[in-house]
């Protein structure tokens, strides 16, 4: 009966991974909250200048460790995560840098804290129903740049994202105004929709959806900053797209898709390049939940089961539907002979 299925809550149906909602969400707010204290104090003209990355390599280790170390005091499911502690073993003092910073969200953790929950990340593969998958920073041009990166994190079960949490600390409300307040966590669980909280107040959540536009002359395309594929020109003209792109780095840009800021994220990949699994699981969920769809190149969905890496797709289109269909279409067209790049 009723009280089977819903356990102690005879007459509330609570949410699927209500738990696994609530402590992903927190975990990955704290993270990014780390990530822009670690960005403000480390991340100078001089860094910039000098392209030094040591900012992101300290941001990236905090963020893996907390987020690991407070999942893992709730869940006993494994991770795979981006970060191992080869880096850690070798320079003492970077380890020590990093449980300063960490300390400054848990004033208890230790030096072996760290290397436990790191190191818990560095599974090739997680042969279990439910599991875990992190970026703790991903977009490192960006972080470095003071421009957006993502903390990214998801749930799988049977190797397919359940539920997806995406830190993104600067990432306007909105692109249209000019004055909106930046940092926003984008979440969404299976079947239950996508919302998003701002990074610095979690008790407004707003729902959001994928934008309804249909023609592709309305729509605002995204892509990387860093490269701009011939394809992606191509395919634009094709499908008459006339506005200009919206160019962002990281994760963040299945956020955009997700808000309606943006309609259509492209990524381009040769063949022989895989990406891995961590960049794309918890933008995945979050846009379909939003109303989206997405699908490599030959519109099959992603397939997290082969480990690290997503050795079986190439390309990627994420959009709402109708748009997707129509970019598919023109896809056929425009790289008839695959060369996906």
């Amino acid at each position: 009966g009723i009280n089977a299925e819903y356990g102690a809550f005879p007459f509330a149906p609570h949410m699927p991974f209500e738990l696994e909602r609530k402590f992903a969400l927190e975990a990955v707010r704290k993270a990014s909250l780390l990530c822009q204290k670690v960005q403000s104090t480390l991340v100078t003209e001089e860094t910039i200048t000098k392209k030094d990355k040591s900012p992101v390599t300290t941001a990236d280790f905090c963020s893996q460790a907390l987020i690991i170390h407070l999942l893992s005091q709730q869940f006993d499911y494994p991770f795979v995560a981006e970060e191992d502690t080869g880096i850690l073993k070798e320079s003492p003092e970077t380890l020590t840098r990093i449980t300063e910073h960490v300390r400054g969200v848990l004033p208890e953790i230790t030096e072996s804290d760290i290397m436990k929950a790191v190191d818990r990340g560095s599974l090739e593969i997680a042969n279990t129903k439910r599991w875990w998958t992190l970026d703790p920073v991903d977009g490192t041009l960006g972080f470095l740049r003071r421009e957006q990166y993502a903390v990214a994190l998801a749930l799988m079960e049977d190797n397919k994202p359940v539920l997806g949490v995406l830190g993104c600390p600067e990432l306007p409300d909105s692109f249209e105004d000019k004055d909106s307040k930046k940092g926003s966590v984008l979440i969404a669980v299976k079947g239950e929709g996508a919302s998003m909280y701002s990074l610095h107040d979690d008790s407004v959540e707003k729902r959001i959806s994928v934008s309804s536009k249909s023609d592709p002359k309305e729509a605002i395309f995204t892509e990387s900053v860093a490269h701009t594929s011939k394809l992606n020109q191509d395919l634009a003209s094709h499908l008459g797209v006339v506005k200009p792109p919206l160019r962002i780095d990281s994760q963040c840009k299945y956020a955009v898709v997700a808000r309606g800021d943006s309609d259509v994220y492209l990524r381009f990949t040769t063949l022989e390049y895989k990406e891995c699994i961590w960049d794309h699981a918890a933008g995945v969920i979050i846009v379909e939940e939003a109303g989206g769809k997405v699908t490599d190149f030959d519109g099959k969905e992603l397939d997290f089961s082969k480990g690290r890496k997503l050795y079986e797709n190439a390309g990627l289109v994420v959009a709402n539907k109708a748009l997707h269909e129509a970019t598919m279409k023109t896809l056929e067209t425009v790289d008839p002979l695959k060369r996906r790049a």
